[in-house]
């Protein structure tokens, strides 16, 4: 087993600015005195600067993972109400003050669009036009991939009708 003096002998034979090395990422050829080569963990005072930032980096890092953690749940939470809250007031928009359709016409199917409006049926019997109706508000208020589709396949006019008898 070689013993501390003798790879510290090495080093310095190593380091005597006689001895070059070639890179093996870009090919160049740099003098070893210019390594600052160490022996186990005696590092030189160079590497101790490297290490202690870089410890000291770890624990902040650490520190914000911990923070972000207790935030995480909270977050969560309050995201989780605020849906479920959205989706509660969604199915009580036709009753506000505003909205275009009359409160008969109106069906509620809430997923994946929200109402389905048989304008006129309350007040003529009979049906107009139908409508397809998804209730946005807010930041979020973009339309879901699925409920794209559906406004793509209304505007193309690939609706049918079908009548289903259950024959038993």
């Amino acid at each position: 087993m070689t013993t501390k003096k003798e790879k510290n002998e090495l080093l310095d034979t190593l380091s005597n600015g006689h001895v070059y090395f070639e890179t093996p990422g870009c090919g160049a050829e740099i003098n070893l005195r210019h390594a600052n080569l160490f022996v186990g963990e005696d590092f030189p005072p160079e590497a101790e600067k490297i290490i202690k930032t870089m410890r000291d980096d770890q624990k902040e890092r650490r520190a914000n993972l911990k923070k972000s953690k207790k935030y995480i749940p909270k977050h969560s939470e309050a995201t989780t109400k605020a849906t479920n809250l959205g989706k509660g007031l969604e199915s009580l928009v036709p009753t506000f003050d505003g909205f275009p359709f009359n409160l008969s016409d109106c069906r509620a199917i809430l997923n994946p669009i929200d109402f389905v409006v048989f304008e006129g049926l309350s007040k003529n019997q009979k049906v107009d036009k139908i409508f397809f109706i998804e209730v946005k508000t807010g930041v979020w208020g973009k339309l879901s991939d699925r409920q794209k589709k559906i406004k793509t396949l209304v505007e193309r006019k690939q609706i049918s009708f079908r009548s289903y008898e259950n024959e038993k």
